[in-house]
């Protein structure tokens, strides 16, 4: 097996892995100039929370030092799904998410996820990812819950539900959100609606391979879709105790329903993939 070679060219550093050289021209142009973080952060590239998923052989467990195939708090999932962690592998170069009809009783869908190992707070995160082609939900997103008050904070990247008719195939969908959980309600979202889904560049769908990153600072959210600054949502905007930006959060990424989808929401295959081709961080 021949495996790729990278070569990270950011803030004059220099990375090699593996036999074949590639070039990789992944950093947005965040000011304008492209010296954005080098000038203001100096964040640097940081291999041993990034993943390539090139291991070798196909149909491979995640690689365990960085990933978790189970979410950080040990939810399962909810009517319309269940997690399985088989169904998150690496397979030609990328991690697979899969969903597929639900295997145990009561379930309608039984769905992949892959959480990391390390916690993030500032800095600037990356995937290159294909949305499943299928009413289903591919996400990249930060989750923090104090177990002590039930308090959760969340950064959405994306959920992309691509034919659903509040958020298009053409669209992409990042939120934040401050919940506070009880067993008696669940989940009760305490901050006013930040969901605003804006349109891919160039026209683009959701469906086809992009490259998206969210830059994470002490005073804002920046989302960008091929190195074009999206939607911003600043700190000043939001009451303090609500801002998620602060909040140390392992990523996750997954494919899952929800369970206020029905009828013709449900996905409507039985097979669904939803693929990342890199997982990649500066701080």
């Amino acid at each position: 097996m021949v495996k790729k070679k990278w070569t990270y060219m950011l803030l004059g550093i220099t990375c090699l892995i593996g036999p074949i050289v590639a070039q990789a021209n992944f950093t947005p142009q965040l000011d304008g100039t492209g010296n954005w973080i080098k000038n203001q952060k100096n964040w640097q590239f940081n291999s041993a929370v990034s993943d390539e998923f090139n291991q070798a052989g196909n149909w491979q467990t995640p690689d365990t030092n960085k990933w978790n195939r189970y979410h950080p708090t040990g939810w399962l999932g909810n009517n319309s799904f269940t997690y399985n962690g088989n169904l998150a592998y690496t397979h030609n170069g990328n991690l697979v998410l899969e969903a597929r009809n639900g295997a145990n009783v009561g379930d309608k869908h039984s769905t992949g996820i892959a959480s990391s190992k390390a916690s993030f707070k500032y800095g600037y995160f990356e995937v290159k990812a294909k949305a499943a082609n299928n009413n289903i939900a591919s996400s990249f997103w930060f989750f923090n819950r104090n177990a002590n008050n039930g308090h959760q904070f969340e950064i959405d990247v994306y959920e992309h539900f691509p034919y659903q008719g509040w958020n298009s195939h053409k669209k992409m969908k990042s939120n934040i959100h401050y919940f506070i959980w009880s067993q008696e309600t669940g989940n009760v979202d305490q901050i006013p609606n930040y969901e605003s889904p804006v349109d891919m560049p160039n026209n683009g769908v959701v469906t086809d391979w992009h490259v998206y990153g969210v830059l994470r600072d002490e005073s804002s959210i920046r989302f960008y879709v091929d190195g074009v600054n999206a939607r911003t949502i600043w700190k000043s905007q939001v009451a303090p105790e609500h801002w998620p930006g602060d909040k140390s959060m392992p990523v996750i990424l997954d494919i899952l329903v929800y369970d206020w989808q029905q009828g013709a929401n449900e996905p409507s295959q039985n097979y669904s993939f939803y693929y990342v081709d890199y997982f990649r961080v500066w701080n």
